[in-house]
C-alpha cells in the first residue's frame, strides 16, 4: 500500500513540476522571443529578406517567424528617430508579422518603411501621426505574410 501511495505523490508532483516550468517557458510549442535582429533564422533557405525604416520618434521593430513544423520565433529591437536597415537570411515556408511600432509619438511623427525579397521592392509604407493618440492606441506599421520567401512583388 505504502508503495502506491509513493507512487501516487510522485505522479501528481511530477504534473505539479511541469505545469510551473510550462508556466514560467510559455508550455509547449511558446514563442521563442529574441532581443536583436539575426542575420539568419532556421535554415535560411528562402532568400534574404531586408527592411529599411524611417521613424521620427523612437520605436520598437519586431518580426516574428512560424512554420509547419511548429516552430515560432519574434525578434525585436528597440530603434532611435533616424534611418535603420536590416536584412535576415529567412527560411523557406516560414511566415509572420513585420512591425515598426512608435513609442511615445507625438502629433507629425512619421515612420515609413521599405520591404525586399532578394533586392526586389516587396512593399513600401508610410504613415504620419496626425492627431494625438487615444488611450489604448498605438502608432504603427505592421505586414502580414503567410510566407516571406514567397513574398509577392510590387508592381510599378
Amino acid at each position: 500500500m505504502q508503495y502506491i501511495l509513493k507512487r501516487a505523490i510522485l505522479a501528481v508532483l511530477g504534473v505539479v513540476v511541469m505545469i510551473a516550468w510550462w508556466t514560467i517557458t510559455g508550455g509547449p510549442g511558446s514563442n521563442d522571443e529574441v532581443k536583436g535582429i539575426p542575420a539568419k533564422v532556421w535554415e535560411a533557405d528562402g532568400g534574404t529578406l531586408a527592411v529599411e525604416v524611417e521613424t521620427t520618434s523612437p520605436a520598437k521593430f519586431s518580426i516574428s517567424f512560424g512554420d509547419e513544423k511548429d516552430r515560432s520565433m519574434t525578434v525585436w529591437t528597440k530603434v532611435d528617430a533616424g534611418s535603420h536597415n536590416w536584412s535576415v537570411e529567412i527560411p523557406s515556408g516560414a511566415g509572420g508579422y513585420i512591425e515598426l511600432g512608435a513609442e511615445d509619438p507625438k502629433v507629425g511623427d512619421k515612420m515609413q518603411w521599405k520591404v525586399t525579397l532578394d533586392g526586389n521592392t516587396v512593399e513600401e509604407q508610410s504613415e504620419t501621426l496626425s492627431e494625438p493618440l487615444k488611450s489604448g492606441y498605438a502608432f504603427f506599421l505592421q505586414s502580414y505574410y503567410d510566407d516571406y520567401s514567397k513574398m509577392e512583388v510590387e508592381e510599378d
